[in-house]
């Protein structure tokens, strides 16, 4: 008898790195280089024993494979190939689960900011079968058709039937967010809801882990403004970054720091004003 395939309710997130096909003929060109100067005329030899190397992409494949290591192998199983990402749940995915692959991704998101990439990509939610060399269902062709052609910008598009999983209707018969923080979590424009990535700094009670995030921010979009200011077709895409950054420390300073019960605003008006100054100026 033929093996039968049960469809599970799932979470499915596919991701890829912003102008990645660029960092991979920086990559090439890198490797060849190496690959002529290493050469040690005295003896004659290659010192790299004929291999091609860049440490541009190790540098890239040791974050890929560092930030990897925050999904939790017992709840997610994913998927690599160059620059994709493909993520889903082992097992039926509750709500606390989406709230929690949420969470994730904006760490896999701090993690490849840091060194300077960003992600983009869709996320969504339905029936789906994944097995161990096979992944077939809707979800991952929404989540793709999202990554290519509504994200964008280097942000996280989320699908009406994920948001859905967040949402009740209230007495008024009107649709609201039904968990904590949902609300923040799940940002939107127009019709299309995005992940709020910079959540990532409540991942953390310490607030020089909170300020660092907030400078590494700073320093990796100011960064990718300068080199792409002859760019236009790039430079937009960081310049919304940009500003949903100073949005979100708008957010931060006004509302967010004061919903934590360790946050004493009188202890806190010099951090107040650290994150006050990472705000990112840019077109002048």
């Amino acid at each position: 008898m033929e093996q039968e395939y049960i469809y599970r309710k799932r979470a499915v997130a596919f991701l890829d790195v912003l102008g990645f096909r660029q960092k991979l003929i920086d990559f090439e060109k890198e490797a060849l280089a190496n690959h002529l100067t290493h050469f040690d005329d005295a003896n004659n030899e290659n010192l790299n024993n004929g291999q091609y190397i860049s440490s541009k992409a190790n540098d890239f494949i040791n974050t890929f494979k560092k930030a990897i290591t925050k999904l939790d192998v017992e709840k997610y199983k994913y998927y690599l190939f160059s620059d994709n990402i493909c993520i889903t749940s082992i097992r039926e995915t509750s709500t606390a689960d989406l709230q929690d692959l949420l969470l994730v991704i904006t760490e896999l998101y701090f993690e490849f900011a840091q060194k300077g990439y960003f992600l983009r990509g869709g996320i969504d939610y339905g029936l789906f079968i994944d097995e161990k060399e096979l992944a077939v269902g809707i979800p991952l062709a929404n989540a793709y058709e999202l990554e290519t052609k509504v994200a964008v910008y280097p942000r996280i598009i989320l699908s009406t039937n994920l948001v859905n999983e967040f949402q009740a209707f209230n007495n008024k018969g009107e649709k609201v967010f039904d968990y904590l923080y949902s609300d923040v979590l799940i940002l939107d424009s127009c019709e299309i809801k995005y992940l709020n990535v910079f959540l990532q700094v409540f991942q953390s009670d310490y607030r020089e882990d909170r300020e660092a995030f907030f400078k590494k921010y700073n320093n990796v979009i100011v960064n990718n403004l300068e080199e792409n200011k002859t760019k236009e077709i790039v430079y937009i895409k960081y310049k919304w970054l940009a500003e949903q950054f100073n949005d979100f420390i708008d957010l931060f300073i006004i509302k967010l720091a004061f919903l934590d019960s360790d946050f004493n605003p009188e202890d806190e008006v010099g951090f107040i004003e650290f994150v006050k100054h990472q705000k990112i100026k840019y077109g002048n």
